[in-house]
């Protein structure tokens, strides 16, 4: 391994790490970042009701402090992905029966499935 100085670049087995092309390399993903940053949402005002929290159907100051008094379930978070993957749900309902033996024979299938792809 050869290293020329502190800021050089330094020679390994497999290539060489150079600090400036590195500098490089982030100036030009933050310059972009920065551009692709500005084609967001235009309308937006700070210190507006667009700062407001909105919890599953509860917004701006209705939202309780400790969130004692929240009566949305945790599942309505995710309604929209349960409505829109149903069917998916309802074969995977088919398997579910509650057999611990039923779920080891299904995870060595699948092992045994990925181990067979990975080989091929």
């Amino acid at each position: 391994m050869e290293h020329t100085g502190m800021w050089g670049h330094m020679e390994t087995g497999s290539g060489y790490w150079n600090v400036f092309m590195w500098f490089v390399f982030f100036a030009i993903v933050s310059g972009f970042v920065l551009w692709f940053r500005s084609f967001g949402r235009m309308d937006y005002k700070r210190n507006t009701e667009q700062d407001e929290m909105f919890l599953s159907g509860w917004s701006g100051s209705e939202v309780p402090a400790d969130g004692a008094k929240a009566a949305a379930p945790g599942s309505a978070s995710y309604w929209g992905f349960n409505v829109a993957l149903e069917p998916v749900y309802n074969v995977l309902k088919r398997f579910h029966n509650g057999s611990a033996s039923d779920y080891a024979g299904y995870f060595v299938v699948t092992t045994a499935l990925i181990g067979i792809l990975l080989l091929f």
